[in-house]
């Protein structure tokens, strides 16, 4: 039975136009935060179309440090000194991957410092971050190899805690955490495996975070000396959380070792709304799987395929598109149930399938199956099949309450221009998007200092990720670009850091950053769901879903804050928060629009 709670909170709210990035105040067994932003809009006659503008250069972001661009893959965003302020982690195969701190001050103008260098040359592919020893910090796991090599994962563990919250650094712990990979059949140590995305979920629900490691093969347009793949390298990885700093190697064991494709960037979530973390296996030139947990069922977390009895109506078929670089799961509906984005790369035929070429969009028919609206929603309009999507990322960009979806284009070869679909529709409505990839269309600004390292415009988009990096409570577009590891300087190419600008009217916005207990909820409180009731003129209510998810599409990962775009609602009822341990309860009181809080589940 799970445990349900009823109760309130209170806020501190400042008096000055603009108050930004205060540290959380904890109080007992839950916590507040302390306010954000108030940007005041200037008022203008004339009504102004948003703009979007790229302010990576100015803020360190772009990223031309050691004096050169890079070969950028993962994009990590997190708050890793607790300060309230998003910091990345920036994954560059063949270059420098680092850590750089968010520097920003009360004056709102985004600036960014180095940390920390965390690797060098190696090809760092995808990356997540989490407490994985509930100390309080986010640490980071780094996956290498993907398209492009083979070679060890590595997990940093972030020592802010351990300092007194006086410096930050991480430090490399995979051999000590069993991570450093599996000793496979005819193995006599762990073999280096091409390693895709990482994703972080509490699968078993006891009370730490466990990772799921997408291994594929090397791609061998990208590396021509790279011989075929044993099919036992291409198991995927379940690291079952043992809760005292080590890891072990569960994937057979709960069923999970059967599938030997070529995975990517899968996503956990839970299709049945049962309270338990199920699997959707994203792979790239074979079938998709759909894992559901059978932990609430039975007892015991086991992954069984379903993709078959969730592909309804029977036109559906979850096992396509076939050629998928990337997935990610939202509420983009807000009924409750979330939803599936399949992320398409290239042109290829699928003859079997029974979509037309382009991206799928699944709607969660309440638990009983998945449907494929990518039509209705147009999002594949138009499906750019000459090079295709290889970075992606879903989140409310224009603060009406649902989702919309970015689109990083682009090959090993060439760039290709990214696209924006933002949507248009009601909430609880099947969502509808616009292509407004007009605003995001042009090349990166310019630093006098580095003219002639600037490579031409398009770039090579990969991880995607959206973040509050100002603590205005609005997202920026925070974008990794670059080429293959072993190609010459002509693959670097500038980060982008898109922000919106010149709104006509600023929308509302809310959000919330969960803590675990430690205990029975990790410490990241990776997998917390939450239900926002609002309403605007005290008028009929509404509510908005979000999930807080540990890693999302391409190599990328949105932060620990839970944002909620309110548009026009001017009024909060109430906050609904579901654990990852089934704890449920209801807050009711000190929630107000444009606001943050910080809750925390009761020991």
């Amino acid at each position: 039975m799970e445990e349900t709670n009823h109760r309130k909170i209170s806020m501190k709210t400042g008096s000055a136009r603009l108050l930004l990035h205060y540290p959380y105040l904890l109080f007992g067994s839950f916590a507040l935060l302390i306010t954000t932003c108030l940007f005041v809009f200037a008022k203008s006659t004339k009504a102004q179309k948003p703009e979007v503008v790229d302010i990576a250069l100015e803020s360190g972001f772009q990223d031309a440090w050691f004096g050169h661009f890079k070969r950028g893959r993962a994009m990590v965003a997190a708050d890793f000194d607790l300060d309230g302020r998003v910091d990345f982690y920036v994954g560059n195969p063949g270059d420098e991957s680092f850590v750089i701190r968010n520097t920003t001050e009360l004056d709102g103008k985004v600036h960014f410092e180095m940390v920390q260098v965390l690797l060098k040359g190696e090809v760092a592919w995808g990356a997540s971050a989490a407490d994985y020893d509930n100390d309080g910090d986010y640490d980071l796991f780094i996956t290498l190899g993907g398209n492009e090599s083979t070679g060890y994962n590595h997990l940093f563990k972030n020592l802010w805690m351990e300092s007194g919250m006086s410096q930050l650094c991480f430090i490399d712990v995979t051999d000590t955490a069993g991570l450093r990979g599996p000793v496979l059949p005819d193995f006599e140590s762990p073999p280096p495996l091409a390693s895709a995305g990482a994703v972080w979920g509490d699968y078993d629900r006891d009370g730490d975070v466990d990772l799921f490691v997408n291994v594929r093969a090397v791609n061998s347009l990208v590396d021509p000396n790279s011989e075929p793949a044993s099919p036992l390298l291409l198991r995927n990885i379940l690291w079952r959380n043992d809760g005292d700093g080590t890891f072990t190697d569960v994937t057979d064991e709960v069923g999970l070792g059967v599938s030997l494709r070529q995975t990517q960037h899968s996503t956990f979530l839970d299709i049945d709304n049962d309270g338990d973390l199920d699997l959707f296996e994203n792979n790239l030139g074979d079938r998709n799987v759909l894992w559901r947990n059978r932990l609430m069922e039975s007892g015991t977390a086991s992954f069984e395929d379903v993709t078959r009895e969730f592909s309804n109506p029977p036109s559906d078929n979850l096992s396509y598109p076939i050629w998928s670089f990337a997935s990610t799961a939202a509420d983009f509906n807000n009924d409750g149930w979330q939803d599936l984005i399949v992320f398409v790369n290239g042109n290829r035929t699928e003859l079997l399938s029974p979509y037309r070429l382009g991206h799928a969009f699944f709607l969660n028919q309440r638990g009983k199956g998945f449907v494929n609206v990518a039509e209705k929603a147009a999002i594949n309009n138009p499906y750019q099949k000459k090079r295709g999507t290889m970075g992606c990322q879903v989140g409310d960009l224009n603060d009406d309450g649902i989702p919309d979806v970015y689109m990083g284009n682009g090959g090993p070869w060439l760039g290709q221009v990214d696209q924006l679909y933002l949507s248009n529709s009601k909430v609880s409505e099947i969502p509808h998007y616009v292509n407004m990839s007009h605003l995001i269309d042009f090349p990166a600004p310019k630093d006098p200092s580095l003219v002639g390292k600037y490579p031409p415009y398009p770039y090579r988009s990969h991880a995607v990720s959206f973040a509050d990096v100002d603590g205005d409570g609005l997202l920026e577009i925070a974008v990794a670009s670059g080429g293959p590891a072993r190609w010459p300087d002509s693959a670097r190419e500038p980060n982008r850091l898109f922000k919106f600008v010149n709104r006509d009217k600023r929308p509302n916005y809310f959000k919330v950053r969960p803590i675990g207990n430690g205990t029975t909820v990790s410490s990241d409180a990776i997998g917390t769901r939450f239900a926002l009731t609002v309403s605007q003129g005290g008028g009929a209510p509404w509510k908005i879903y979000n999930t807080l998810l540990g890693g999302s599409c391409f190599s990328a990962q949105n932060g620990f804050e839970v944002h909620f775009g309110l548009k026009d609602a001017d009024a909060i009822h109430s906050l609904e928060v579901i654990w990852p341990d089934g704890f449920r309860e209801t807050i009711t009181e000190g929630l107000s629009v444009n606001s943050s809080v910080v809750i925390v589940r009761g020991a």
